[in-house]
This record gives C-alpha cells, sequence and structure tokens, in this order.
C-alpha cells in the first residue's frame, strides 16, 4: 500500500506541474498554427498520392494536437491542485481534439484507397478520452461524432490500445448505451465485461464496487 500511495504522489505533483513545462511547446505551436490561419497550409506540405489527392487540412496533427494536451493537462491539475472541474479549459480541450478526430476519421476511411492496405494501430489510444469529455461536457453531438471513429475502427485494430482495457471500456460502453451495442472486445480476458453486462445497475453496493474496480 505504501508504494501505491508513493506512486500515486509521484503522479499527483507531476500532474501539477505538466501544465507549466509543457507551456513553451504550447506557445511555439501556436506560430505553426497561426500559419496554417495565414497561408492555408502546414510548413510541411502535404504528400503526394495519386489515387486520392489530400487536402491541406488533412495534414494539420500536432498544430490541433499540442494545444489539445495543453488544455488537457491544465484541467488535470486545477482538478488535482484545487478539487476543482475547469469546464472552460476542458471545452477548449474538447474543441481541439474534436477537430483533430474528425480529420482523422475522413483520413482512415480513406485509407485504404490510397494505400492499398487498413490503417492498422494509427489512431492513439489518449484519444479515446475525448469521447470522455464530450460526455462530461454534455456535449452529445460531439460525443457522437467522435464515437464514429471508434465504431468504424475498433474492431478492424485501428486504434493503437493499450493494455489496460480502459480505452476499451469507453469505447463499449458508449456503445452499450448510445451507438446500438454493436461493438464487440478485440481483446481476450476483458476485464470490464461485468460492468458493461451490468451498466444500469440500480444496485448501490455493486456500482460501488464497479467504481472502486475502475479507479484501481
Amino acid at each position: 500500500m505504501d508504494k501505491i500511495l508513493e506512486k500515486f504522489l509521484r503522479k499527483r505533483k507531476l500532474t501539477i506541474k505538466n501544465p507549466e513545462k509543457y507551456r513553451k511547446v504550447y506557445i511555439n505551436n501556436t506560430k505553426e498554427l497561426n500559419f496554417y490561419i495565414e497561408q492555408g497550409e502546414t510548413k510541411r506540405g502535404i504528400p503526394s498520392n495519386d489515387k486520392l489527392p489530400f487536402f491541406n487540412w488533412e495534414v494539420l496533427n500536432t498544430e490541433l494536437s499540442i494545444p489539445r494536451n495543453y488544455y488537457e493537462m491544465d484541467a488535470q491539475a486545477s482538478f488535482v491542485d484545487d478539487n476543482l472541474l475547469d469546464l472552460g479549459k476542458l471545452s477548449i480541450c474538447l474543441t481541439y481534439g474534436y477537430h483533430l478526430l474528425m480529420i482523422e476519421n475522413y483520413n482512415l476511411k480513406r485509407f485504404t484507397h490510397r494505400f492499398s492496405r487498413e490503417p492498422l494501430r494509427l489512431v492513439s489510444p489518449t484519444s479515446v478520452f475525448q469521447l470522455s469529455i464530450a460526455v462530461i461536457l454534455h456535449n452529445n453531438e460531439y460525443a457522437c461524432q467522435i464515437y464514429t471513429l471508434f465504431q468504424a475502427g475498433y474492431m478492424k485494430h485501428w486504434v493503437n490500445r493499450s493494455k489496460s482495457h480502459i480505452g476499451d471500456f469507453i469505447i463499449l460502453l458508449f456503445d452499450k448505451v448510445e451507438g446500438g451495442n454493436t461493438l464487440k472486445p478485440i481483446v481476450d480476458d476483458f476485464a470490464y465485461q461485468a460492468i458493461l453486462d451490468n451498466w444500469d445497475s440500480t444496485d448501490l453496493t455493486e456500482v460501488t464496487a464497479f467504481l472502486n474496480q475502475l479507479c484501481d
């Protein structure tokens, strides 16, 4: 237990410091984003593809992901340090994350035509948390749009999964509650099947046990 507490306190300290450490990266990135806004293209240009040419906006990546990461870190730090969930910071994070995922969704659905192969494990596992943020903010429109990416690609292994099954759980829970219950776990011995099977339980003891399992 002492080691677990030490790990928790260490991560708590890092979470509070993360925004300040990342701030320089975020500020430098605004130059890249402003360049795109002013020029209509990134400094990197676009790759050539004879089968299906790229639009300039399709290669936006760090321009959107860096501010998304910064505001997510900032919201986490506020929550840990002040015990306050800053919905404004989360909303900014979601706006960047939403547009980034919609671009990814567009790209991935055209990937096979462009490159004659499946887009395996190209979606970051942390992208799944944008779905959680949309739900926290009660932004059902964004949540449903973000879900379309995972609905199309989860069972095709588009997502570069973590080993914790948490990302799988978020996707599958949203599918169970809002998405039509069409997806199945793609991992053996899925850790949270019992929670999915009883997601609408009204038994407080059972729900408490489920929440403790997820927190652990």
